[in-house]
């Protein structure tokens, strides 16, 4: 079967999971198209993927699973027996049920999974866990995935022997509760809405973006990232608190995961 076209559809408030998508997909020889999800869409679109499109799904791992918000997406995307794979990026803890929760979703929804991957990288709420990972000999790993998977599409002509197992469990961990809500200074913020326009949630207003809406926030701090006037942050003492448990948990050597 030949190939049509690489479809790239990812989640990456912070720009890690797109990074290692981006670099998987610069070893694939198809031309690419991307659908990124992490601006927030109060309008959920509809994808439909040729059987002879290969599809990259990319998500951070949040408390164990896929980022509840993005699966709200994966519903109304679907394949026709579409070969795909997928990525998964994680802050030096445990990816957990992520993979599999990604892959029986996505396979729910009509795509043939032919491989799979988590990446340890730079913590997204502690940068000091995974600092600068994925590294120089990351990158080489993730390279690599895609030489392979580039080689698997070249090679077969159908996909049906292949069959990819990823650890997890079903039913699949509860999602965690999140307490980081990052507040604006009033005092030093210009309105700019530079945090309104990248919420991946939603939960800044267009309208009052000093205002954070807790039952949307998912607590990925994009919003401090993109303020120029370092006027959002979030609580001094849940930040200590939080740091000093995922610094007992996490290991900064982790390496990757590839399933093939």
């Amino acid at each position: 079967m030949k190939m049509n076209e690489l479809k790239l559809v990812y989640f990456s408030p912070t720009g890690t999971t797109r990074k290692v998508l981006m670099e998987t997909a610069r070893n694939i020889d198809l031309k690419s198209v991307s659908f990124d999800f992490s601006v927030y869409k109060e309008k959920k679109p509809v994808l439909r993927f040729a059987a002879n499109d290969f599809v990259l799904f990319g998500i951070p791992v949040y408390y164990g699973r896929v980022p509840a918000l993005f699966t709200e997406y994966l519903a109304n995307i679907t394949g026709s027996g579409t070969p795909a794979a997928l990525i998964a990026t994680y802050g030096c803890r445990e990816y957990e049920d992520a993979l599999l929760e990604l892959k029986e979703t996505v396979e729910k929804n009509g795509f043939k999974v032919i491989g799979a991957a988590a990446f340890p990288a730079e913590h997204s709420l502690v940068p000091t866990i995974g600092a600068r990972r994925p590294n120089k000999n990351d990158m080489k790993v993730i390279a690599d995935y895609g030489v392979q998977l580039n080689r698997r599409i070249r090679k077969e002509t159908a996909f049906d022997s292949v069959s990819i197992h990823v650890p997890g469990n079903s039913p699949y961990r509860k999602y965690g509760r999140n307490s980081l809500f990052p507040k604006a200074d009033v005092s030093t913020c210009t309105v700019c809405r530079a945090c309104a326009k990248s919420c991946p949630s939603g939960a800044i207003s267009i309208k009052e973006p000093m205002k954070t809406d807790h039952k949307k926030c998912i607590g990925c701090l994009k919003c401090i990232r993109v303020c120029k006037q370092n006027s959002r942050a979030i609580s001094s003492i849940k930040f200590r608190i939080l740091s000093s448990r995922l610094n007992k948990v996490c290991q900064n050597d982790r390496q990757a995961d590839i399933f093939l």
